[in-house]
């Protein structure tokens, strides 16, 4: 009867292990296969340490076993890599070990044990281990939750963090493993191990907040980057359709001063007059639809406008940038040309004809502030988090850069952007403090 209700222990103990790294898995990573499947591994695997467990298999090749089949069994089940399944599967195991070994030190410390080995034997010293240290595995769960930690982002530091996280384990094997020999341990012993168990718990700690700072430093770089390499492509492109349109409008002053003389040459000829009002009205087809007093700005717009041409979306500016020529190019492309891609991007997802596709783009000095209001129709859902826009789309990171390069360029001139949204309708507002006269 003792026997069953140890085994009971033992499934119910293996099976808390295996729901929670399952729970884990599911929040930093997307599944790739059915849930079926999922459950089917992970209890196969659940059972095939209890089996191990129950035949009293030996402790480190049991260990051994479970890291290389929750490996296995995580790289089978869920989108991602060997070197960050290896990594998360790695930091698991470190935490699960290091909650053992605090439950050990404790029980033996409370109960002045003096045989370390009896705390894992089936006794009721192993029951109060087993409670104790899988009720602190489960806070694992709740603390990826509420940190919303991603791994995403983290790519050439998974081997070299692999190491000092191996080590780690392999230490507490080694060190623990003589502890739990000694059969005579004193009571100031009890409160070495303790502290080396708090030693070992506050090294996990600081693995992992290296770990996230790392995260945070790797997004925070390759975002900046890539901010900046969108910048420079948006300016150089933006210049070169600014020169290509100076020369239009040296040979658009040049063709009117032409068309002048003909004229006058001509003055009574009625053919002649209809032939150069014909070509007149195409000349003036060339010249500028804006007028916003910056001419980089005056490039983007009709670029936009042109796209917006061939998607049937209404485009309406009202537009002065005067005031603001302390914004640098690359910065004004920045804002404006990820403006107007993304709301035409909105515009485009609009099939229904009950919903027009529309931009309103308008600039106003207020109190102050150089506000830029831009206005579009929408059909597909946004999700605001933080003041940051989640995109419905797989590479989220790399289309989250817009706002970011926006945020980013908007903010070096001490502005704030404001996003609201309703269910047809997105606006983006900008505040640009300004000096006036």
């Amino acid at each position: 009867m003792l026997s069953v209700f140890w085994n009971v222990v033992t499934v119910l103990s293996t099976a808390i292990e295996w729901i929670v790294l399952k729970l884990v898995l599911d929040e930093i990573s997307n599944q790739k296969v059915n849930k079926i499947k999922i459950n089917t591994s992970f209890i196969i695997a659940a059972l095939i340490i209890i089996v191990l467990t129950i035949i009293d298999f030996e402790m480190n090749l049991k260990l051994l076993i479970g890291i290389v089949i929750s490996y296995i069994v995580y790289v089978y089940n869920y989108d991602v890599s060997g070197k960050k399944a290896l990594f998360v599967i790695l930091i698991y195991y470190l935490l699960l070990m290091g909650f053992d070994i605090i439950g050990i030190s404790l029980v033996g410390f409370l109960n002045n044990t003096k045989d370390m080995g009896s705390i894992i034997g089936n006794n009721i010293y192993g029951l109060e281990l087993i409670i104790l240290s899988k009720f602190m595995l489960t806070l694992i769960v709740p603390i990826i939750k509420i940190f919303k930690i991603d791994l995403s982002n983290l790519k050439k530091d998974y081997l070299d963090l692999v190491v000092p996280i191996s080590t780690n384990i392999i230490s507490i094997v080694v060190i623990f493993g003589y502890i739990l020999m000694d059969k005579n341990t004193s009571h100031i012993e009890h409160i070495l191990i303790i502290v080396l168990s708090i030693v070992f718990l506050f090294s996990n700690i600081s693995i992992i907040k290296v770990v996230g700072r790392l995260m945070n430093e790797s997004k925070l770089e390759a975002e900046n980057e890539i901010i900046k390499e969108k910048m420079d492509m948006q300016y150089k492109y933006y210049s070169r359709i600014q020169e290509s349109q100076e020369k239009t409008r040296s040979l658009y002053h040049d063709m009117n001063n032409h068309i002048l003389c003909i004229k006058n040459m001509y003055e009574n000829n009625e053919t002649t007059n209809s032939y150069i009002k014909d070509i007149e009205d195409k000349i003036k087809s060339c010249g500028n639809t804006f007028s916003t007093k910056n001419m980089i700005l005056d490039v983007i717009l009709e670029e936009e406008k042109s796209i917006c041409e061939k998607n049937n979306i209404e485009f309406e500016v009202d537009l002065d940038f005067e005031k603001c020529s302390f914004v640098e190019a690359t910065d004004l492309c920045s804002i404006f040309s990820n403006i107007l891609d993304n709301a035409i991007e909105a515009c485009k997802k609009i099939e229904s004809s009950d919903i027009k596709r529309k931009i309103k783009l308008r600039g106003a000095i207020v109190n102050k502030y150089f506000v830029i209001r831009c206005e579009n129709t929408k059909v597909n859902p946004i999700n605001i988090d933080k003041d940051n826009i989640i995109t419905d789309k797989k590479d989220s990171f790399l289309h989250g850069i817009g706002i970011s390069s926006i945020r980013n360029s908007v903010e070096k001139y001490n502005g704030n952007v404001e996003i609201k949204t309703e269910e047809n309708r997105f606006v983006m507002i900008i505040y640009i403090p300004i000096n006036i006269d």
